[in-house]
């Protein structure tokens, strides 16, 4: 189920040293998500998450995660501020000085469901255990800025690989809660639906230049991420990272956008916001 993640995050976390640390930890969840990914119960998957797979992407990050997220994550179950799960206590691995007592890591996973406000590592920590678990909702949302399965907020943009180099493929948008995939306007907003507006196609500095190139068609031999831009809305200011398959057919999308981190430095640089933050954060 895995297979195609894992052998891209490997590729590119040779490809691109400055996100080594994302990729190794992404690497380390994706061996958490296989350890768990064929016991997920048809009923109860969120009360089983809660003990099952939560306390596994705990350690996961605290071994293998990036400095400051993993100890984000270690603060914050020391100092409990994960709502308490009945019959869950803490992961073997963070036992001694982060064990304060009492149950943890509890309605977490349902104020993530339910679209409650969460903290960054709060956010994350939920992302990451329900991955596994089939996301069950109301369906009948229409195909619009707002996922038609679960009405989650798009993660990110792709271009369907076309047979003609010089036309774009069909645009598809990637829902941050349920992975759910619909095809969505080129020339619409996710975030504001805006059609006025010029959307800005930006692509990251290729090494040795200080800004980086604006526009689809730009990219060069030398570019560092041939494949990857920022799409961005005039009206309200926000952006999300796409992939162009037709550049780089090999591409994961919610893998690669993972390594999209000097876009999103140079996107919040010159103020725009990221429609929804991706898995690490970012």
């Amino acid at each position: 189920m895995f297979a195609r993640d894992r052998a891209r995050a490997t590729e590119l976390r040779e490809r691109y040293p400055h996100a080594a640390e994302v990729f190794g930890l992404y690497l380390a969840l994706v061996e958490t998500w296989e350890s768990v990914g064929d016991r997920v119960p048809s009923d109860g998957a969120v009360e089983w998450a809660h003990v099952h797979v939560l306390p596994r992407v705990i350690e996961a990050t605290a071994a293998h995660g990036p400095p400051l997220l993993a100890a984000a994550v270690r603060i914050a179950v020391g100092n409990g501020l994960l709502a308490p799960a009945s019959g869950a206590g803490p992961p073997a691995a963070l036992n001694g000085p982060l064990r304060t007592g009492g149950d943890w890591g509890g309605g977490l996973l349902d104020a993530w469901l339910a679209g409650e406000e969460l903290a960054p590592v709060e956010r994350y920590l939920a992302r990451a255990t329900m991955r596994v678990v089939p996301f069950s909702a109301p369906t009948g949302h229409e195909a619009g800025r707002r996922c038609p399965a679960c009405g989650g907020a798009p993660q990110l943009s792709y271009r369907t690989a076309d047979d003609d180099p010089l036309v774009s493929g069909r645009r598809m948008l990637h829902c941050a809660r349920c992975a759910h995939e619909w095809s969505f306007s080129a020339t619409t907003c996710p975030q504001c639906g805006e059609t006025g507006k010029r959307t800005v196609h930006a692509e990251a500095a290729p090494s040795g230049s200080e800004e980086p190139r604006v526009g689809r068609r730009t990219a060069a031999g030398d570019a560092l991420f041939p494949h990857l831009r920022a799409e961005s809305c005039e009206a309200c200011r926000g952006y999300l990272i796409d992939v162009d398959l037709g550049r780089d057919p090999h591409a994961v999308p919610h893998v690669d956008e993972l390594a999209a981190v000097p876009i999103d430095l140079h996107m919040a640089d010159h103020g725009y916001t990221k429609i929804t933050p991706n898995l690490m954060g970012f």
